[in-house]
């Protein structure tokens, strides 16, 4: 905090002179002035550290794979993402996932928001440490390079990087798969080609629990119900889940009803990027207040969930909550709890 000088007025009466018979008294001596060099600089306001980004590990650009897209099927519908797609895809992937292969160097790039003519190409280095992850945990059966009647569908590393590509196109058909693979490989090979080790953002969330962002407890007070359960398998990997849960240290905490995983409601879904910071300022949404946060933003999704999406240091966690019937509950309750429980720890239990 800046201290401000405040000056200080002194109150009193004046004196009365005596004099003693004819003596005059001493002249009082001036006192010195204050010149401009003598004055205190006000301290300067400290400046918010920038926030960091995460640097690319090869020379390849969505810039690159759009060219290479459009040659083999003519303009997209829509402009290229630097991001995941949000077409058809899963639950979770909305908010800070869509961001989680530029956190660890990689690019995703999309095109397209018709379900049946849409692209997307993700390429990420450190390949044979993600495929080894994803293939134990039965998420990766080896290459694939291929086109069927309306979809093609590749994967594969080339040296260090992996590329992972799923085209739908009205049309296509198994005799596509030749000049399709060959773009494909195409860039697998420039990036591999400009590969560099990058540094990754820090962050203190990195690997941490569902419960330490916020426990059942808490959700079942929030949402005045006594059966908020925590679930965090959801059955099925890939490479998506291997760069989210493994790669990133990120979590998908859903808290939904004691009934069962697909049964009944779902109270509350939390995701999260550890480092996005950087990503959550691209992210659209108006401005919110959420005690403790730096930064949040509301936005509502087509089915009438609630996103609320907050900055916590150089981190972002996205809260969401659905419509059942009645409209979705406010999740700000949720997300000052879980600002509270990360920079001041969580409440002793009652």
């Amino acid at each position: 905090m800046r201290l401000r000088l405040r000056p200080l007025l002194v109150l009193g009466t004046v004196a009365a002179i005596v004099l003693a018979g004819c003596t005059a008294q001493p002249a009082p001596k001036p006192e010195p002035t204050m010149s401009e060099s003598d004055a205190v600089t006000p301290t300067p306001t400290p400046t918010a550290e920038p926030i960091a980004t995460p640097e690319p590990a090869f020379d390849v650009t969505c810039d690159d794979v759009a060219a290479e897209m459009s040659a083999l099927f003519g303009e997209p519908s829509s402009p290229v993402e630097p991001v995941l797609s949000v077409v058809s895809t899963m639950s979770w992937i909305p908010g800070p996932a869509q961001y989680m292969f530029q956190q660890v160097g990689g690019i995703a790039c999309t095109a397209g928001e018709e379900a049946d003519r849409r692209w997307e190409v993700t390429i990420v280095p450190d390949a044979q440490t993600v495929i080894e992850g994803a293939t134990e945990r039965q998420g990766y059966w080896g290459e694939q390079a291929g086109c069927v009647e309306g979809i093609c569908t590749f994967e594969f590393p080339d040296g260090d990087v992996l590329l992972s590509a799923t085209v739908f196109e009205p049309g296509i058909a198994a005799d596509e798969t030749a000049r399709v693979d060959e773009a494909m490989r195409r860039l697998a090979a420039d990036a591999a080609a400009t590969l560099r080790d990058v540094e990754h953002i820090d962050s203190d969330i990195v690997g941490a629990p569902c419960e330490r962002y916020i426990t059942e407890q808490q959700v079942n007070e929030q949402f005045g119900v006594s059966d908020a359960t925590l679930y965090t398998d959801f059955g099925g990997w890939g490479i998506p889940a291997e760069i989210y849960h493994v790669a990133n240290g990120a979590r998908i905490c859903m808290y939904r009803t004691s009934a069962g995983e697909y049964e009944g409601p779902t109270y509350l879904l939390l995701t999260a990027l550890p480092g996005g910071a950087w990503a959550f300022e691209q992210q659209a949404g108006d401005p919110a207040t959420v005690e403790g946060a730096d930064a949040a933003k509301t936005s509502t999704g087509e089915h009438g969930e609630s996103f609320l999406d907050v900055q916590v240091g150089g981190d972002w966690i996205r809260l969401v909550t659905y419509d059942d019937g009645s409209g979705a509950a406010d999740p700000t309750p949720s997300a000052e709890s879980v600002v509270r429980n990360l920079t001041v720890g969580q409440p002793a239990p009652q």
